[in-house]
Formats: C-alpha cells, sequence, structure tokens
C-alpha cells in the first residue's frame, strides 16, 4: 500500500511537470532596447544585450576552410565599440518563417539603411556557425546558437566603419535558458522552443577612432609637407570598396583646397592607399579611382588646376601600420599628397 501511495505520488509530479507551462519570452527582457537605426524582424523578443567600449569581433567572410572544417577560410577583424543582441522570433506555426526569409529581410533592410554587404553564407559555409574562438557568445549557452539547430544563415555588412554581423539559426529541440546563469535577465528558467529562431546582431563602430584622425588643417599640411615632402588625409571617407566620396569628407577637401590656393606653385601627387583585404590588383584600380575622385573634386569644386594634380594608385604597398588589426588597417587606409 506504501509502495503504491508513493508510486501514485511520483506519477502526479511526473504529470504535473509535464503539464507545467513553459516560460517562453514573450517581451523584451527589461530595459533593452534596439540599436540606434538599425531594424529588427517583426515579432521578435529582445532577450539579451550587451556591449563594450572597446572590443573585437572576427568577421567570417569566406567558407571553410577544408569540406569538413569549422573553421572559416577567411576572418577579418574589427576593433572598436561592441554591441550585440539576441533576438528570439517564437516561430509559431500560424506564422512559420524560414531562415532564409528572415535573412533576406534583415539584408534588404541593412541595404536600405545604406549597409554593404561584405560576406553571406549557410549551412554549406558556416556549419554550425562562426567557430566560438572567432565570433564567442560570452552571453549565452553556445548550444544555443549552434546545437540542435537545423537552418543557419550568415551575413556581415558594413557602413563607413560601423559593421554588423548577422547570425540566424532555428532550433530543432527546445533549448532551456537555466535561471542562474549570469546572462538571463529574466532569472528564472525560460525556454527557447523547438522551431523557433534566434537572431543575434552584433555591431562593431570603429568611427570613434578614425575621427580623431580626421581634422587636419591647412597649416597642418603645410607643416608636413615641409618637412617630410608630403602629408597623410585621413579626413576623406569612402564607403566599403567605393570611389565616391562621402559628404561628410568636405571639411578636409576645403582645408586642401585652402593649402593648394596658398602656395599657387605647389604641384602634388596624390595617391590613395588602402589595406590589405583583396587581391593587389583590386586595391590598386580602387586607390587609384579614390585619387581620381580627389583631384576631379578639388578642381570642380574648389577650383584647384587639374594639372597641379595628379592621381596615383599604392594599393597596399605602403603600409604606415600593420594590417592584421582593425586599428593598423584603419592607418593604412589614407590619401597622401606628396609634393611633386
Amino acid at each position: 500500500m506504501k509502495l503504491r501511495l508513493l508510486a501514485t505520488l511520483f506519477l502526479s509530479s511526473i504529470l504535473a511537470a509535464s503539464a507545467a507551462e513553459k516560460l517562453v519570452p514573450t517581451k523584451d527582457a527589461p530595459g533593452f532596447q534596439d540599436y540606434p537605426g538599425l531594424p529588427r524582424y517583426e515579432g521578435s523578443t529582445l532577450m539579451i544585450q550587451s556591449e563594450q567600449k572597446f572590443g573585437e569581433l572576427a568577421l567570417q567572410i569566406g567558407g571553410l576552410s577544408a569540406p569538413e572544417s569549422t573553421d572559416p577560410k577567411e576572418v577579418r577583424k574589427v576593433e572598436g565599440r561592441v554591441h550585440r543582441s539576441t533576438y528570439l522570433l517564437p516561430n509559431l506555426a500560424a506564422g512559420k518563417r524560414s531562415t532564409l526569409e528572415i535573412a533576406a529581410n534583415y539584408a534588404a533592410a541593412f541595404k536600405e539603411a545604406g549597409f554593404t554587404t561584405i560576406w553571406s553564407g549557410d549551412d554549406r559555409e558556416i556549419r554550425n556557425g562562426p567557430p566560438r574562438r572567432y565570433y564567442a557568445v560570452p552571453e549565452l549557452d553556445h548550444q544555443l546558437l549552434t546545437t540542435g539547430v537545423k537552418e543557419r544563415r550568415y551575413f556581415c555588412v558594413e557602413k563607413s566603419g560601423l559593421f554588423a554581423a548577422v547570425y540566424i539559426s532555428s532550433r530543432s529541440w527546445d533549448h532551456t535558458m537555466k535561471e542562474k546563469s549570469e546572462a538571463n535577465p529574466w532569472k528564472q528558467d525560460m525556454t527557447i522552443p523547438q522551431e523557433s529562431v534566434v537572431i543575434q546582431v552584433d555591431v562593431v563602430n570603429t568611427r570613434p577612432m578614425e575621427e580623431k584622425m580626421v581634422h587636419v588643417s591647412a597649416a597642418e599640411m603645410q607643416k608636413s609637407i615641409s618637412s617630410s615632402g608630403k602629408v597623410a588625409i585621413y579626413g576623406i571617407l569612402f564607403d566599403f570598396n567605393e570611389a565616391a566620396i562621402k559628404p561628410e569628407s568636405a571639411p578636409t577637401l576645403q582645408e586642401m583646397a585652402t593649402l593648394l590656393k596658398a602656395e599657387p606653385s605647389l604641384k602634388v601627387l596624390v595617391v590613395g592607399h588602402t589595406d590589405n583585404v583583396g587581391t593587389f590588383e583590386f586595391n590598386e584600380d580602387l586607390s587609384k579611382r579614390r585619387a581620381k575622385a580627389v583631384v576631379d573634386e578639388l578642381a570642380a569644386k574648389h577650383g584647384i588646376e587639374a594639372a597641379r594634380m595628379t592621381p596615383l594608385g599604392a594599393s597596399f604597398m605602403a603600409p604606415v601600420s600593420t594590417n592584421t588589426t582593425e586599428e593598423g588597417r584603419k592607418l593604412n587606409r589614407r590619401v597622401e599628397i606628396v609634393a611633386r
């Protein structure tokens, strides 16, 4: 009789536990909000968020190094203020969305916001997601994004020194975010259900470091040319892999024009320099097109005689810093004025 009672109580507890409602995040965690100006997928919930004043993120910019490997062929590291947002789309049967559809919507939204795609991949190119040593997720149990996943999509984009990496995966089975996890803002067990989609958006803002190098006056340019025969200009900005000068370059172009007008006998080489991302030949053409854009702008809008300026492209043949870090690559991306 006693054994029967214990068995009945045990069975009742199992049934009660199985009948208990699973807690699924249906609202944004307290105090969290989207990164300014960036989209979120309709119906998704912001689960986890963090920010570092200065950190590093490795963008996957190529497929796998070998068919059976989980290591990417190419990685591009970017440094700056790192902001991470992790979203949950419950993906109920009535409104189920594929990771392909979600990724396409995100890509279109980023394009509309002025971003340029660096690279994108799916299951074949990213396997279980970018490897943890390249794409660490300290706020989450890594298994949430890489284990029990049946579809994966990834892409990274850039806009004027603002980089974003979007990783999208769908769950094959339930995953529990434990109450004791420091990353769990609800501080109670939460269920990430089967078929739901987890979307992680990492943003790295490298621009504050660039802004420190931008403002060079005509007098400072003249002083550098007098002492070394050249001056490096960092205030002429371009989109990734593009040669059209961005509007925020106007103050620097004005200072260059002031210098050339103050010294009418000065003839110069206008030399474009790049980092080593991409082939030498591509960067040689890109750097020359950027230099020509500067010459054309100074001639057309500031009245500088075009014959005084010769545009050249150096690709990455004359670095002033290492190309192994984003900070070094920023220093290498420049336009130089060289006295002839």
